[in-house]
């Protein structure tokens, strides 16, 4: 599908790179707002300051850690499904006639 035209080769491949990384900016945004409401403080900018209690730091690591990374997942595992490739590789599988 995507091997007859570069420039539609090379949106796919840009596609499959910035879906997943805009889906985890977001979540990560909505991983804040859960933070600000249930510790009634500002997420740390750098956990990793001194000036960030150890509790804060390792909290919001996990929970934006899990939130981003499940997000970018459920982005990535979607492409496939409207047609996208997820991966660069995906597309020389199929050039390669390995995808039917």
């Amino acid at each position: 599908m995507f091997q007859r035209n570069s420039a539609i080769r090379l949106a796919a491949v840009a596609a499959g790179f910035l879906v997943p990384t805009l889906a985890a900016k977001l979540a990560r945004g909505s991983a804040g707002k859960a933070f600000r409401l249930a510790s009634k403080k500002e997420p740390p900018k750098n956990p990793a300051s001194a000036d960030v209690p150890w509790r804060d730091a390792i909290l919001w690591t996990l929970v934006s850690g899990v939130v981003g990374a499940l997000a970018r997942l459920l982005a990535r595992r979607s492409l496939p499904l409207i047609g996208l490739p997820a991966e660069g590789h995906d597309l020389e599988d199929e050039k390669e006639g390995v995808l039917d």
